[in-house]
């Protein structure tokens, strides 16, 4: 679409296109007047392992995911390795392998028509006023000011929305995963604990006959540095080697207490990672994204003129969940804790 299309004035505007906006968009009644906007220019790729859980399972099951949506092998099992205890666990989780420039394409494209959906397109500022906020955004390089009832903030980790609204930021960590073409390690992918590359975790997934090795690691870190170690101990530890023929980064958040869930206030709304709906001891969004979108646009159906304090109480679950994200991420990143969850 372009700029002249865009109205002047919207019930709800949502800012990101990923799994937590698209999930708000989807669920929202379509008597409401709706704007989704996204910087990116839609199919686009995002640095992201690709693995569905079971709670991103169980809640998309009557979706009918296309197969376009999966990568190969289609379903993965889980090895965790602690190489500073030497322990390695087996898990038989069945986890959905997707391709997520596919996934988020799709979840895209399944909207209700009538959802106007501008990619390329920047969020800038928001002015709030008696009856409504006025939303700055840019497009083509131009300014333009579009009015709404409810902004909703679904744009990630670095969220600008949530920046504006919160001055203590979450807890941040740089995902760094590279590809390497026509590598075979089987059915599983591996998550990797090792204090000296970082005190998260690094991971292993077979993608398509391709392979993804990454890392989240802390941002003052050398990141060069400690991706080369972890290269190096793959291929001693387990004879990975390979031609790296993508490089990618993102930030990732890591909540570290339940007040770094913050779900925004009257008639601004963060839902997904822009909330800190983020898993403390895997780094995996899609779930509480799917999910705290879901209960944002039941409390709007519901109770459009006092639907934040539904939001709340429809999120009482999905923070506690991040609660014992929190506790388990504790025990992780402890070696001494470690070997015994492991042992």
């Amino acid at each position: 679409m372009d700029k002249k299309s865009l109205k002047n004035e919207y019930d709800i505007i949502i800012v990101g296109a990923g799994p937590a906006g698209c999930s708000v968009a989807k669920f929202l009644s379509d008597k409401y007047n709706i704007l989704i906007i996204d910087w990116s220019r839609f199919s686009r790729d995002k640095p992201c392992g690709g693995l569905l859980v079971e709670e991103t399972q169980d809640f998309i099951k009557d979706w009918r995911l296309p197969r376009s949506v999966f990568s190969y092998p289609k379903y993965v099992n889980l090895k965790m390795i602690d190489w500073n205890n030497d322990l390695e666990i087996d898990i038989k989780r069945k986890l959905w392998n997707v391709s997520r420039r596919n996934f988020d394409y799709w979840l895209l494209k399944a909207l209700q028509n009538g959802i106007q959906v501008f990619s390329g397109t920047k969020f800038l500022q928001f002015e709030k006023k008696r009856k409504n906020i006025e939303v700055l955004l840019e497009i083509n390089n131009k300014k333009r000011i579009v009015k709404t009832k409810y902004l909703i903030g679904a744009n990630g980790s670095f969220s600008n929305i949530r920046k504006i609204l919160v001055k203590k930021p979450i807890r941040y960590y740089i995902a760094t995963q590279y590809w390497i073409r026509h590598c075979n390690i089987g059915d599983s992918a591996y998550f990797i604990y090792d204090n000296e590359i970082t005190d998260f975790y690094s991971w292993i997934i077979p993608k398509g006959g391709n392979l993804i090795l990454g890392s989240a690691l802390e941002r003052d870190s050398n990141i060069r540095d400690k991706m080369k170690i972890l290269k190096n101990k793959l291929k001693e530890k387990l004879g990975i080697v390979g031609n790296v023929f993508k490089e990618e980064s993102t930030i990732l958040s890591r909540p570290e207490n339940k007040k770094d869930v913050f779900l925004g206030n009257d008639k601004i709304f963060l839902i997904g990672e822009s909330a800190g709906f983020v898993s403390s001891s895997t780094g995996e969004g899609i779930s509480f994204a799917l999910r705290s979108g879901y209960n944002c646009a039941r409390a709007l159906n519901e109770d459009f003129k006092n639907a934040f304090s539904l939001y709340k109480k429809f999120s009482e679950n999905l923070i506690n969940e991040i609660k014992e994200k929190i506790d388990k991420s504790d025990t992780l990143s402890d070696p001494e804790k470690r070997k015994k969850m492991f042992e």
